[in-house]
């Protein structure tokens, strides 16, 4: 989106316009749902985190004038929404909850299992950069690092994903 658009988009969900959230959430609505999912594990939790996101956003919509890059600020919410969820799951219960049994598991279950096995900053890179499409600039703001920090977490995590679907083999 161009710069004048942008901020004439920025003012309008500031200004609460219902049209101005609509048009956003058309735009980002089905790589959040992705990155919510990657993050979570649950497409339950995945629909309350996007939700969440919108609800953060129109609450905070005051904020919207001055941020520079919408679409890392919207990342980051959601990203903030996965985490606040994933800290009330139980202990007990799997990040990964609705991919069917090994038995009937297609090569992408296979996949959400094992990075649902990667440590949490690796998860969330991937999650940002493929599901999401941020560049890595975008996913150190959106996780407050640097973004050679961000790139070298991607490059371990899918380093790690192919060790992992390796031995699973």
């Amino acid at each position: 989106m161009a710069g004048r658009a942008l901020d004439e988009l920025k003012a309008d969900l500031a200004a609460g316009s219902e049209a101005a959230y609509a048009a956003l959430y058309d735009q980002y609505a089905a790589r959040l749902y992705r990155a919510a999912y990657r993050l979570t594990g649950s497409l339950s939790d995945a629909e309350d985190v996007v939700q969440d996101t919108f609800v953060a956003l129109v609450r905070h919509r005051a904020n919207l004038p001055g941020v520079r890059d919408l679409e890392a600020y919207v990342f980051t919410i959601c990203r903030h929404a996965a985490i606040r969820r994933a800290k009330k799951r139980p202990a007990t219960q799997p990040l990964v909850q609705d991919i069917p049994a090994p038995s009937t598991a297609t090569p992408n279950d296979e996949l959400q299992r094992a990075v649902a096995q990667l440590p949490g900053a690796q998860r969330e890179v991937i999650a940002l950069k493929i599901d999401a499409g941020l560049t890595f600039a975008q996913i150190g703001q959106a996780m407050n690092v640097n973004l050679n920090t961000a790139a070298s977490r991607y490059r371990e995590g899918i380093r790690k994903l192919r060790d992992l679907m390796e031995n699973e083999r």
